[in-house]
């Protein structure tokens, strides 16, 4: 029960803040043009779902590929603190 009281009062002051931030026009106007660029974005996600995981994959290969090399320069990162160690005990 809590747990429900909890959550409708998030949601009721993110309702009073948006209602409050309305009063700025320069804040109406940019909530504006973000939904109705988040609308189109939707839109063509929609019509188009085809690309959009087509696009999806290329950006997980590329982090996929970032992950590679973090990997491999950890590695080395590694490699080169044992070399510093083993010298050090020497």
């Amino acid at each position: 029960m809590k747990l429900k009281s909890w959550q409708s009062s998030m949601l009721v002051g993110a309702l009073v803040g948006l209602a409050v931030s309305m009063f700025n026009r320069e804040e109406r106007e940019s909530f504006k043009s973000g939904s109705k660029k988040t609308y189109q974005q939707i839109k063509h996600i929609y019509s188009h779902p085809s690309e959009t995981i087509r696009q999806l994959r290329l950006k997980l290969d590329q982090v996929s590929q970032g992950t590679d090399k973090l990997i491999e320069q950890i590695d080395q990162v590694e490699k080169l603190v044992d070399k510093v160690d083993q010298g050090q005990k020497k």
